[in-house]
């Protein structure tokens, strides 16, 4: 639930975004679109000319590299507006405040860049095959400006991908080019240009965050203690928390100024805590602490547990309170204590706040991976996860049929009921 209200916020931070910069650079070039009386000059006769955006048809005497050209400064100009816009609403999604020159220094040269290139492209292909009547043709070109622009915002954005940015970025451009043609049909050549414009920008930002959050496989939910959230796609480029902006993507008060990495490989999500040096492979719904935040993993691909991943048990026929321990661990459940040895057996009588998955009341059991026991796992055998937290403060759930490795002074959430290993 806080994944999917923190990637809508995100969604709608980029679509404004990116309105907002649509509308600007269509604006900057507003002077150069209008044709002066009497005037041959090239700006004046042929920028205002290209076909594919929606304006009037080219005269005879302007050529097909002509109009090529004009397009691709005028939407250049409008990428140049549309990454500006878009990466300024992500700094300020993860920093939580204004990064102008960030965002002109990262979307700004590249936006124009691509936006050019995108719009000298998709006119090229309208004016080679197009006769200047077929919407489907011109929607479908704005789609490839919008591919080839989120293909761009793509390197600049961690993590995004390129698939998903040229998909996000095209299905929006054809979005946005939808209510491009509308406007420019329904509205005077100026104001229709700019709500276009703006419309492109609204749905390439709005679907490079839909993208991204439908087809990514690992994520992290950052948690603030004042409510707050936010949602980062995980990859190769590692996302890196710490108090010094120029060494972390998010930056957290009061830590040290690199103090936390986490990093896609090869399927695993890996966790270096920077401070200590440990190295730790997190799985969906496993917490760390840091700062003033709590950061929660999530993975699409994380099969579910089945009874084949619990690792081999010895079990003994003796509750809870009779079983025989040779190790050294203990559930310390309020006045209570109970060995814990390979084979123990926990029952809703020992725990009341579970409910067993089988009809035997059993709700959990210790195993072990060999006979000398050194290491002790509690697997989750109830029909709801656990919650635990090491002495690190490091926070796991422990989903049913999966396995907790028992360590001295870990606390477990058993519902409404916490139990301590002693």
């Amino acid at each position: 639930m806080k994944r999917n209200l923190s990637a809508l916020k995100k969604a709608l931070q980029f679509g404004i975004s990116g309105a907002v910069g649509g509308f600007v650079g269509n604006l900057i070039t507003e002077p150069f679109m209008q044709r002066l009386p009497n005037s041959e000059s090239f700006f004046d006769s042929v920028l205002s000319t290209g076909r594919w955006f929606g304006l009037e048809r080219l005269p005879d005497s302007a050529s097909f590299f002509d109009s090529v050209f004009s397009t691709a400064r005028w939407f250049g100009l409008v990428g140049c507006g549309i990454a500006t816009a878009i990466m300024f609403g992500y700094y300020y999604y993860i920093k939580g405040k204004p990064q102008i020159k960030q965002a002109l220094k990262n979307g700004g040269l590249f936006g124009l860049i691509a936006g050019a290139i995108s719009g000298a492209i998709a006119e090229g292909i309208y004016s080679g095959i197009g006769d200047g009547n077929n919407e489907l043709l011109r929607v479908l070109c704005w789609g490839i400006a919008g591919s080839l622009l989120g293909l761009g915002l793509a390197q600049r954005i961690p993590n995004l991908g390129a698939l998903r940015g040229a998909g996000g970025g095209g299905v929006g451009g054809v979005l946005g080019g939808c209510l491009f043609i509308l406007f420019a049909y329904n509205l005077s050549g100026t104001a229709g240009r700019l709500a276009g414009c703006a419309a492109i920008g609204f749905w390439i930002g709005i679907m490079l965050v839909v993208a991204e959050t439908l087809f990514n496989k690992a994520w992290l939910v950052i948690s603030y203690d004042t409510g707050a959230n936010r949602t980062l796609t995980l990859g190769s480029e590692p996302v890196t928390f710490g108090s010094d902006e120029n060494l972390s993507i998010i930056c957290i008060p009061n830590v040290s100024p690199l103090a936390m990495r986490f990093q896609l490989e090869a399927g695993n999500i890996v966790c270096e805590n920077l401070d200590s040096g440990a190295v730790s492979y997190l799985r969906s719904g496993d917490q760390k602490r840091i700062g003033n935040c709590t950061i929660t993993v999530g993975n699409s691909d994380l099969p579910a547990p089945t009874p084949a991943n619990i690792p081999p048990t010895f079990i003994s026929n003796q509750p809870a309170v009779n079983s025989f321990t040779s190790s050294q661990l203990s559930l310390k459940l309020g006045s209570r204590v109970i060995p814990l040895s390979a084979g123990t057996q926990l029952f809703t009588s020992d725990i009341p706040s579970l409910t067993a998955a089988g009809s035997n009341g059993l709700v959990a059991i210790v195993t072990s991976r060999s006979r000398n026991e050194l290491s002790l796992g509690l697997t989750n055998l109830c029909d709801r996860a656990w919650w635990a937290t090491d002495i690190q403060g490091d926070i796991k759930m422990v989903e049913p049929e999966s396995t907790l490795t028992l360590a001295l002074g870990t606390q477990i959430e058993f519902g409404e009921i916490d139990g301590e290993i002693v």
